[in-house]
């Protein structure tokens, strides 16, 4: 039986990528899951998944100084088989946990330094630097990770550079998704 964390500073804990798609289906096929959240709604156990809450912030600013480390904190608390980071906040900690001797895959649900360059409210100048800064980052990060998923083709495609060895694709519906998803499909 694996022992897999899964670690978000960011989502709710009812994402369906996150909860539904991942944690969910690992724990119905016999492996222990924890999924630490920093949403302040408190822990529960739901389809075999043990959400674990990171505690609140005390506004935005607040969350994205304290959560990373707060989620950290908890996870430091588990002795898990796998660590599995669903934001780029939380690539620092996904280091120190390298540097602990754990085992860290990084889930790469989108392009953060494309998707920086389309944030209205700053200097274009300040963005495109902001952007090669994080593009550098990420690339020598996650060549660290045990692993990268990658949410579409695109991103995939950008990590293959990075290490092809460790690279995942985690583009998939559950089945009843499926169901009548053409109007071609018979009935």
């Amino acid at each position: 039986m694996v022992k897999m964390v899964g670690l978000t500073s960011v989502h709710p804990w009812l994402d369906t990528r996150i909860f539904l798609k991942q944690c969910q289906i690992v724990a119905q096929a016999g492996h222990l899951v924890v999924l630490i959240v920093a949403d302040a709604k408190g822990d529960e156990k739901k389809d075999g998944v043990q959400i674990r809450d990171a505690g609140s912030s005390k506004g935005r600013l607040h969350h994205i100084l304290n959560a990373p480390d707060r989620v950290f904190a908890e996870a430091c608390n588990l002795d898990a088989d796998i660590y599995h980071l669903h934001d780029p906040e939380l690539m620092p900690i996904g280091l120190k946990l390298k540097r602990m001797g754990k085992r860290v895959v990084f889930d790469s649900h989108e392009d953060v330094p494309k998707q920086v360059l389309g944030k209205p409210y700053f200097n274009k100048g300040l963005l495109w630097m902001l952007s090669k800064c994080l593009a550098v980052y990420e690339s020598w990060a996650c060549a660290k990770f045990d692993g990268i998923l990658a949410a579409t083709p695109f991103i995939r495609d950008k990590f293959l550079k990075i290490n092809p060895q460790k690279l995942g694709i985690n583009k998939f519906s559950l089945l009843h998704e499926l169901e009548n998803a053409s109007p071609w499909a018979e009935k």
